[in-house]
């Protein structure tokens, strides 16, 4: 289990933080969705058949880059300290908190996780980085392939919201609780003053 610590335990250092590997997963986690997701849109209107295999093989091997690395992410999160939400927040908002939290980290993979079973069951090959092709696994079947192709489109947009849910929940803690919750990601974000005490002191 992961070993939660509060916001103010100065028995650890630092307590409020969440470990360098947990940091840079989640910065490099949101740089790949953005890639992919605008590969994804890119498509459509790539300007050549090749351009759009490339754009094609560029979305998977991020997408595939992303289902492992969640992997890994959940087993770092099993052995790394990992802040708790700061006192006074209601227990509705912690309940909201986990179940985003959990969703996330089942979306970010079930949605490449479909990606490639779909793929694979259009009868597509699985060029990864242009450097070598994953094995089939799946028998082909494009009627169910287009199927899964088309809930791989809604997770996405599922995903998507629950990201800028995410990020508005974290501005939220930032500018309005004002407390120390976005800061566990962001390290050295400047505190602003509780609401009523600014130029206090």
């Amino acid at each position: 289990m992961s070993r939660r610590i509060t916001y103010g335990d100065a028995s650890l250092t630092p307590p409020r933080v969440y470990s360098s590997v947990m940091r840079s997963i989640h910065w490099i986690t949101l740089s790949m969705l953005v890639s992919v997701y605008t590969l994804a849109w890119s498509i459509d209107g790539a300007g050549s058949h090749d351009e759009a295999m490339w754009l094609v093989m560029m979305h998977r091997s991020l997408g595939l880059s992303v289902m492992l690395l969640t992997l890994f992410r959940l087993g770092c999160r099993r052995v790394t300290r990992v802040p708790a939400l700061p006192d006074g927040i209601p227990e509705p908002q912690r309940l909201a908190a986990k179940a985003v939290t959990i969703a996330l980290y089942l979306l970010l993979f079930l949605q490449p996780l479909l990606g490639l079973i779909a793929s694979q069951m259009h009868g597509d090959r699985i060029n990864v980085f242009d450097t070598f092709v994953l094995p089939s696994f799946m028998a082909t079947n494009r009627a169910l392939s287009r199927k899964i192709f088309a809930l791989h489109g809604t997770v996405a947009l599922l995903l998507l919201a629950l990201i800028g849910m995410h990020a508005c929940a974290a501005l939220y803690h930032h500018l309005v609780r004002r407390d120390e919750v976005l800061s566990g990601m962001l390290p050295g974000l400047p505190k602003l003053p509780l609401p009523g005490k600014e130029g206090i002191g």
